[in-house]
């Protein structure tokens, strides 16, 4: 073995066939593999095939959707007009926590050895948010049942609190399976981007609240609150109401 060997980086394996098609499917196709092979997933963004940008795009828009059925199904706690509401809001929340966090996402990989390009790192963060909506779909009809079902906003926080680190943690595990591909096998960058996300999130829920109640001007409110403040709130103010009947 020469010296030119040992030194040449190590190649990824060849495509499969399956995962070479990828770019050329439709958002269906896609999905599919998100669910059923996230192996295949990983290696449409390791290989970087044509149309991945446009994958990226498709799979943002699946979670924006996604996203708008769970904020809807919550909403109705709190009427029809909230509904539409939440739907708009939950959407924002996941779209805009994701762009604030795809700069950390493409460094944090990088520098834990994960070396991302831009597009790849669009596209996994990508699929990170279309996965989370698609859990948080299925979870939206246990979502419905106790918005339109109790008074109790502190139990109604709890619970949508609950589902949505439950779809977080599938994401996780979504990540794992990608381990499979050389690419993704350093994972420590992308598992503390995962923390991060979370993080930027309960605050963006923060920033666009309300959202189990109908504002009295407009749809959002301009004071500066964290995230664990405004929690504890709604249970300070469950507790008043209580005290006052």
């Amino acid at each position: 073995m020469t010296e030119d060997n040992i030194n040449m980086p190590p190649t990824l394996p060849p495509p499969s066939p399956f995962a070479a098609d990828a770019s050329a499917a439709g958002t269906g196709h896609i999905l599919n593999l998100l669910l059923k092979s996230p192996t295949m997933v990983a290696e449409v963004i390791a290989f970087e095939r044509k149309g991945l940008l446009a994958n990226a795009a498709s799979l943002l828009a699946l979670g924006i959707a996604c996203h708008a059925v769970f904020g809807f199904a919550v909403g109705l706690f709190a009427g029809w007009p909230v509904a539409w509401m939440d739907a708009v809001k939950a959407s924002l929340v996941g779209v805009c926590s994701l762009l604030l966090c795809f700069p950390s996402l493409y460094v944090f990989a990088c520098v834990a050895g994960s070396p991302l390009s831009i597009p790849q790192a669009v596209v996994l963060g990508c699929s990170c948010h279309a996965m989370v909506g698609l859990l948080l779909v299925g979870l939206a009809p246990v979502a419905w049942l106790f918005a339109v079902s109790t008074a109790s906003v502190p139990f109604l926080v709890i619970l949508v609190l609950l589902l949505w680190l439950v779809a977080i943690s599938f994401a996780a595990r979504f990540v794992g399976k990608l381990r499979e591909q050389p690419l993704f096998q350093r994972q420590g960058g992308i598992r503390m981007w995962l923390w991060i996300l979370i993080l930027v999130t309960l605050q963006m829920t923060t920033c666009m609240r309300p959202m189990l109640a109908k504002p009295e001007t407009g749809w959002w409110t301009a004071e500066k609150k964290f995230f664990l403040a405004h929690f504890s709130a709604a249970f300070k103010d469950q507790n008043r109401a209580e005290a006052d009947r």
